[in-house]
């Protein structure tokens, strides 16, 4: 539980005993009217005075709440761990930002949040797997696990962000909450085009219907359809894409789903028009010849991409446009999105997945720039994209590096599910990862053995793994 829900639980707490309270609050919050706890039977009246006192007790709970949670986010920033201050940079805490998280130069605009880390199954403390990448206004989600529109209640993430999901492969433990979330998506772009004050802007950024885009193995549409059809399920006010990735190793599924007889259907590559969903289409990616899904290639930045502008979704109250590196660009930013294969069991499809973004822009010393011959003007876009131009004479040419005051490395996040092997494919594209989430369901002392009758992993290896390819932060999962 994350210390914001600590504190909506403990606050309902206070709120429900109003008429016995039997909380001590610390000596730097006593005063003569909070002392002593106060108490009345629920059939005793209460005074006037008592129920002041009550009240104002009641705030200094409260408020001692609150600094307990501050005091725990300190608390969490500064133990005495090993490496902490070089992974420091790349973590914050979960509860809601203040003064002190701005002062760390934190990029609120590719943040991860972990919805589940359990196994395959949840445990009292943890739900299933679910991995949700904040990008500022819109929400990638990696697994979907049951119980995940549950957890999303406890965060900040509104399901109307959500425009992507990625779906590893097709276990349940992976798999089961995608119509739930599905469900929930939709109700949540119902309600805000249903709110006059919210339809206008809803409609500019996402148009009559917004669309969302699930990403997974072959039989991952049969599968939703299946379920919305047996469950009387409608979806509306949503456009459904599912983009099935086609040309693996397992595409056909285990053994025994795979026709032993003319005239017997594959149950993951079949269509079956008896449950088609008006609202949902199925669509299929190919593989390129490095055995890499390319599902998202931002355009490169040029001359053109300058002059062209990427339009903003508000633009019609902002009046500008943006290049496509931008962070602030919302529905609107495009990243460098990837996955490839993993090894788990066999005729079980697994992907890995990842997500870069592209080269944020620098910072230019206008001064410098002035000096070389380039007044204020869109040259300065190009010189922060690290493109050289010509001087506004045209006799001569300024480098980057020659303005250049700061530069940002491009973030990339990497996300490992299940599996026992990692192909070449996938671990090149989990290069240098500013973080890379790895599954841990099984421990060291298993043996190799076990991990290829299971199908899954171990957190040395995971350490390991993270070490030969240059991974800033390995992040645990599935154990």
């Amino acid at each position: 539980m994350t210390s914001k829900n600590a504190l909506r639980v403990l606050s309902n707490r206070v709120r429900n005993r109003v008429h016995h309270i039997t909380s001590s609050p610390s000596p730097c919050h006593m005063n003569a009217a909070s002392t002593l706890p106060f108490s009345a039977g629920l059939g005793q009246s209460i005074s006037e005075s008592q129920h002041y006192s009550i009240t104002h007790h009641r705030r200094r709970i409260q408020h001692q709440i609150r600094s307990y949670g501050s005091k725990a986010r300190i608390e969490i920033d500064t133990q005495p761990l090993p490496g902490m201050e070089t992974i420091q940079p790349y973590l914050r805490t979960c509860l809601s930002s203040d003064e002190g998280d701005a002062n760390r130069g934190l990029d609120m605009e590719f943040a991860v949040s972990f919805l589940g880390t359990g196994g395959g199954a949840p445990t009292m403390h943890r739900n299933a797997s679910c991995t949700a990448l904040r990008l500022g206004g819109q929400t990638y989600l990696f697994d979907v696990s049951e119980g995940t529109v549950r957890q999303l209640e406890f965060t900040r993430i509104s399901p109307s962000t959500i425009t992507k999901i990625f779906v590893s492969h097709l276990h349940g433990d992976h798999l089961f909450g995608v119509v739930p979330t599905i469900l929930d998506i939709m109700v949540g772009h119902k309600t805000l085009k249903s709110n006059p004050q919210k339809r206008a802007r809803h409609t500019h950024n996402h148009g009559e219907r917004a669309t969302l885009e699930i990403y997974g193995p072959p039989g991952l549409y049969n599968y939703i359809s299946m379920v919305l059809a047996l469950s009387c399920s409608k979806v509306n006010y949503l456009n459904v894409d599912v983009i099935e990735l086609v040309g693996g190793r397992e595409e056909q599924g285990p053994v025994i789903s795979r026709p032993r007889q003319r005239g017997r259907r594959n149950i993951f590559l079949s269509h079956y028009p008896e449950i088609d969903q008006p609202m949902i289409t199925r669509k299929y990616l190919q593989q390129n010849e490095e055995n890499v899904w390319i599902i998202d290639e931002p355009e490169p930045i040029t001359q053109q991409s300058l002059e062209k502008g990427a339009k903003h979704p508000k633009d019609k109250f902002d009046g500008f446009h943006r290049l496509p590196n931008d962070v602030n660009l919302g529905l609107g930013r495009r990243l460098h999105i990837k996955a490839a294969e993993l090894d788990h069991l066999g005729g079980v499809q697994t992907f890995g997945y990842t997500v870069e973004e592209q080269a944020p822009p620098g910072n230019i010393d206008v001064k410098k720039a002035q000096a070389l011959g380039i007044k204020p003007s869109k040259k300065y876009a190009l010189l922060k994209c690290g493109l050289s131009v010509p001087t506004d004479d045209g006799t001569g040419e300024v480098r980057p590096e020659q303005v250049l005051t700061t530069t940002f490395r491009p973030r990339k996040f990497a996300f490992l599910a299940d599996h026992r092997r990692v192909p070449r494919p996938m671990a090149q594209l989990c290069r240098n990862a500013d973080l890379l989430v790895h599954e841990a369901t099984l421990s060291k002392a298993d043996g190799l053995e076990r991990i290829k009758i299971r199908g899954h992993n171990t957190a040395y290896n995971a350490g390991m793994f993270g070490k030969k390819f240059g991974c800033k932060v390995v992040a645990l999962n599935h154990f």
